[in-house]
């Protein structure tokens, strides 16, 4: 007999759908689906949401909700980040989306995303060399970006109020490309880490510190890790030199409408130089190399904790 969970995930940048097959272990994908939104880009200065984005979130709702028609209600398990945590008037949005998706909305705290996209990443079946190791995993979203360190089990992490929706706003006046504007962009996100570093560790160590091997999650990292086009032992990944290679294509472009690259899904081109700012600031912060892709990640997550507490 088929069981059927789905996680809903409700994301600044996208929302996705994953329904699985819970009679198998731990489960079996019987469908995905997303679609962006930008529900960050509504946001104003006061963390009001627009309107007319919470009805182009709202009509997304509606497009994806046919998917779990055959869910059960108590297992549809819905989970909204940081576009929806931040907004002073979320409740507009989610009382109306509870009743689209016949579920209520679980509005997951920086610390909670977090745990549970480190829970994604562990499980996925291509990291297994890598799971005697300490892991410093990165998400970078479109509204906030989580750093996560752990071996088994988180036991450093933080949510960042940086994401490639907001910095495409934020550090791309006029939607334009240009070097100035990336360098900002970068050195923005690079301040950001760095005033989370210092601790009572001394000055030669940080709270990021002991990591073995760095793990990125997620649409952004999956892009970036693409155009990379780098694998060791059967994973994906990127490091300093393909990241310059991939600065320069993006260079190449005048607006941020204009991005299109082989390889990178069109609604991601957009986003891309913000994501790629935000993930260089963390490289410089960190002094790091060499990042792996993880498939694994938040709806993984959330799905893996759900049927470990039925």
């Amino acid at each position: 007999m088929t069981y059927l969970a789905a996680a809903i995930d409700l994301g600044s940048n996208s929302f996705h759908v994953t329904v699985v097959d819970t009679s198998h272990v731990p489960y079996r994908v019987v469908s995905r689906i997303g679609e962006k939104v930008q529900l960050a880009a509504g946001l104003n200065e006061h963390n009001v949401l627009s309107q007319e984005s919470i009805e182009r979130g709202l009509d997304c709702l509606v497009r994806l909700a046919p998917m779990l028609e055959k869910v059960s209600p108590k297992h549809r398990f819905v989970v909204a980040t940081n576009t929806l945590r931040v907004a002073q008037n979320r409740a507009d949005f989610i009382t109306a989306a509870n009743v689209i998706l016949g579920a209520d909305i679980n509005v997951l705290s920086g610390e909670e995303e977090a745990a549970l996209i480190f829970t994604g990443v562990t499980s996925d079946l291509a990291i297994a060399p890598h799971k005697p190791f300490e892991k410093l995993v990165i998400d970078i979203g479109g509204g906030s970006t989580e750093l996560v360190l752990g071996k088994n089990s988180p036991n450093q992490l933080q949510s960042f109020p940086m994401g490639c929706v907001a910095f495409s706003h934020d550090y791309f006046p006029q939607r334009k490309i240009n070097n100035a504007h990336l360098q900002n962009a970068i050195e923005a996100a690079q301040a950001i880490i760095e005033s989370s570093k210092s601790n009572s560790l001394g000055a030669s160590e940080t709270i990021w510190s002991g990591w073995q091997v760095c793990i990125g999650s997620s649409g952004t990292m999956k892009a970036l890790i693409a155009l990379s086009a780098l694998e060791e032992g059967g994973m994906a990944y990127l490091n300093r030199a393909s990241m310059a290679n991939i600065e320069q294509q993006l260079l190449a472009f005048d607006y941020l409408d204009d991005v299109s690259i082989e390889g990178v899904r069109v609604d991601r081109g957009e986003v891309l130089p913000a994501g790629y700012a935000i993930l260089m600031g963390i490289m410089r912060s960190l002094n790091l190399d060499r990042i792996y892709f993880s498939t694994g990640a938040l709806r993984e997550g959330v799905l893996l904790k759900a049927l470990q507490e039925k």
